[in-house]
């Protein structure tokens, strides 16, 4: 039976008081800052910006995956890490981070927000479960059950959460719908093989960007990894990362403006789902390759009377081995 989607999204956005428990009073190192245009991840920022802002939440430093320093951490600051999708091996950069990291700071009570975890290696997940379980305040969130069973080997502290893109609830439209049909439909890496029909408009976040736009992002970025290579003071790294946060913030309206145009969405993105959802637009979510769009559905947003799968029943949930991509035996 469904459920009024309103009340099933303040209730999602409710979940994270667990966190601001687990923060307290101490000052924050919000880390792994998305330095990239991909709308999602920077749904993730914005909500966990309002999620600090809140639950008055004092952020001491913010910091690109690449350009954090361990010695700017002192002992009773909590380390935070964005949440997302880049928990495993399909994205090195990010995950050698967190390994780092959480190496170089046992002392210190380390976060990772809402994530889904998917390994292509048994050797990195194993590799993963043997350094993360040596930390004894490391508290893992995650979004789906597969990935809370896949968490568990490597903290005592795994919570199953929502997206922190919740905390944006709601959004409200930007203009009177005029077509009736957007599919946003990946061309990357995590395509499966989602079906769309009947649409005004195809396409994909990456082709909703202007060129100039590109080439800004690439700048902003070697702007800041050089300001890290060469050691400039924590106040002029942080100082970018918040023209950059102000900046990004204007791709964010641009997706609310788009997705304001339709009646109707269709997508196998899980952000693009999620805006819809956070826009009260009706939607109809698809699977990515490796399954976290149908297991999120099925652990939260899936009860709402204006989402519906694009398929007829939720898949199984995959076990961990499933996950990390060996062959199973039936």
């Amino acid at each position: 039976m469904k459920n009024n989607h309103a009340e099933v999204m303040q209730s999602l956005a409710d979940e994270h008081d667990v966190l601001a428990a687990l923060i307290g009073a101490d000052r924050v190192h919000y880390l792994d800052i998305p330095m990239h245009r991909n709308i999602g991840d920077l749904l993730i920022m914005s909500g966990t910006l309002r999620f600090f802002e809140r639950y008055q939440i004092r952020i001491g430093v913010k910091a690109a995956y690449f350009s954090y320093r361990t010695r700017w951490a002192l002992p009773n600051d909590v380390i935070v890490f964005q949440g997302g999708g880049n928990f495993g091996d399909l994205y090195d950069g990010h995950q050698q981070a967190r390994h780092s990291v959480i190496q170089a700071l046992p002392r210190n009570r380390i976060i990772i927000l809402p994530q889904t975890i998917h390994f292509r290696s048994k050797d990195a997940y194993e590799e993963c479960c043997k350094t993360f379980s040596q930390h004894p305040d490391l508290h893992i969130c995650v979004r789906d059950r597969s990935s809370y069973e896949l968490a568990l080997p490597m903290s005592r502290h795994v919570y199953l959460l929502p997206d922190m893109a919740h905390q944006l609830w709601p959004i409200q439209r930007s203009r009177h719908p005029e077509s009736r049909h957007l599919a946003l439909m990946r061309v990357d890496k995590e395509r499966a093989n989602a079906i769309a029909t009947d649409f005004d408009l195809r396409a994909d976040w990456e082709e909703l960007f202007q060129r100039s736009e590109k080439r800004r992002i690439q700048r902003a970025c070697r702007l800041l990894r050089a300001l890290h290579l060469m050691h400039f003071s924590l106040a002029r790294v942080s100082h970018g990362l918040d023209l950059w946060v102000e900046y990004v913030g204007k791709f964010i309206d641009d997706a609310v403006h788009l997705f304001s145009r339709f009646d109707i969405i269709t997508t196998d993105r899980l952000h693009a789902h999620l805006l819809a959802c956070l826009m009260g637009i009706p939607n109809t979510i698809w699977n990515n390759s490796y399954g976290k769009n149908h297991t999120y559905a099925a652990a939260w947003t899936g009860s709402s009377d204006i989402v519906q799968l694009g398929q007829s029943v939720l898949p199984d949930e995959k076990s961990p081995t499933d996950k990390y991509g060996e062959t199973q035996n039936t």
